[in-house]
Order: structure tokens, then C-alpha cells, then sequence
């Protein structure tokens, strides 16, 4: 064996990923890969700047990933109602200040009813948009996928931090981690048209951060613990 593929496989190891996982996931990106060929085959559509069509494809992808790595501990019915609660206030957070929902007691919505459904680049789309006068809510698939996947973790963080005496600290990079992802929606927002080049780039950072927070805060949770002890002592 090359010393190329025992590196490899030792990195598998510590990041617990198995031949499996990169059989699945290459699968995943070539699926992918393949629908945005056809698609611009179809609509004759030009990318001019290439990481546009990428960044929509890292959102769902490293949130899913995120999410099928997570697992839910297993708490009393109490403990499970309010971390629900919770995690649900997050997503209509998110949701409202991404744009993704409108209701028509914040913003007038008009008479009628309408319902149409834009088909543009896979991973933007296909955007499915719904508008009565009690409420707009709009599908894009990238960010109501990473939306979901911070709920699902923050829910299962909140899950966490019942545990015991390392919760303050936990909860701090949760917290630090869920305030992070309210800035997503709000960097990709209209009102930052100035730099409109820039805001999904800056988004899709915040977004890779808010993820690993989110993901590993039970590990840096631990390390932070271990080392306000070590300072303390």
C-alpha cells in the first residue's frame, strides 16, 4: 500500500468516513452534475460565473451530510416539546428573513390567489412561489434545505445541552452558531444590492461556518471546558 493511500485511509478514519460514504456522496455530485448539464442543454442557458451554479449544490449537499451524521439523543417528552419550539421559532426566523415566507399581517399581500413555478438553474430552482392575501411563501430549494438543516441540528443541540455541567458552555457556541446562520438570509438579502457580486459568496461562508458550529459543538464545547478548567487551575 502507497504511503498516498495510508494517508488517505488514516484521514478516512478521523473524520469517519468510509469507501461507502465517497461511493454515495461521488454518486451524489455526479447525479447533480448530470441534471445541470441537461438543463443547460435544454434552455441554452450560459454560466458566466461558474461558482454560482456550485455554491446552491454545497448548501444542500454539506447540509445533508450534516444531517445524516447527526443523531438525536433521546430525552424526556418536556425536554423534547421545547426544544421543538424552539428549533421551529428558529426556522420561521429564518425563513421570514430570508424571504422565503411573508405573512400578510406584516406585509400586504393584495386580492387573489397565485401560484406559479420558475424553472431556472437547478439548485436555484425550480422556485415555487404561493401568494394569498393571508400569505407568500416561496421554495428555493438551496435555502430552504440549509434553513432546514440549521433547524435540525440546532434541535438536536438543544437536545444536547440537557446533558449536564459542560451545558453553559455548549450552549454558548450553539448559541454563537445559530445567531451566525440569522446573518445567511440576510447577507444574500436585496437590501445589499451595492454588493450583490459578493453577497452569496460572503453567505455561502457564513453558511460553511454557522455548519460546522452547529455540528461540532459538542466537541469544541468539550475543548473550550477543558481549557477554562486547565486556565482556572
Amino acid at each position: 500500500m502507497s504511503t498516498t493511500t495510508t494517508r488517505l485511509h488514516a484521514l478516512g478514519d478521523r473524520l469517519d468516513v468510509t469507501i461507502e460514504d465517497v461511493l454515495v456522496w461521488g454518486a451524489v455530485v455526479g447525479a447533480e452534475l448530470l441534471v445541470v448539464l441537461v438543463y443547460l442543454l435544454a434552455s441554452s442557458t450560459t454560466i458566466t460565473e461558474p461558482r454560482y451554479a456550485i455554491y446552491p449544490f454545497v448548501w444542500i449537499n454539506v447540509g445533508l451530510l450534516a444531517v445524516s451524521r447527526t443523531s438525536l439523543p433521546r430525552r424526556g417528552r418536556r425536554v423534547r416539546a421545547l426544544a421543538l419550539a424552539g428549533a421551529g421559532a428558529y426556522l420561521l426566523a429564518l425563513l421570514y428573513l430570508g424571504g422565503l415566507l411573508r405573512p400578510g399581517f406584516v406585509t400586504p399581500l393584495g386580492p387573489g390567489t397565485d401560484f406559479r413555478v420558475s424553472w431556472v438553474l437547478p439548485g436555484w430552482g425550480p422556485i415555487v412561489v404561493f401568494r394569498n392575501s393571508l400569505l407568500q411563501a416561496v421554495v428555493v430549494p438551496f435555502k430552504l434545505a440549509g434553513y432546514l438543516a440549521f433547524t435540525y441540528l440546532l434541535y438536536a443541540r438543544l437536545l444536547d445541552a440537557t446533558k449536564g455541567v459542560l451545558s453553559g458552555v455548549f450552549g454558548l457556541v450553539s448559541c454563537v452558531g445559530c445567531t451566525f446562520s440569522l446573518l445567511v438570509p440576510l447577507l444574500g438579502a436585496s437590501t445589499f444590492s451595492a454588493v450583490a457580486w459578493l453577497s452569496w459568496d460572503v453567505s455561502t461562508l457564513v453558511f460553511l461556518v454557522t455548519i460546522a458550529l452547529l455540528y461540532w459543538s459538542p466537541e469544541i464545547g468539550t475543548a473550550l471546558s477543558k481549557r477554562t478548567g486547565r486556565s482556572a487551575s
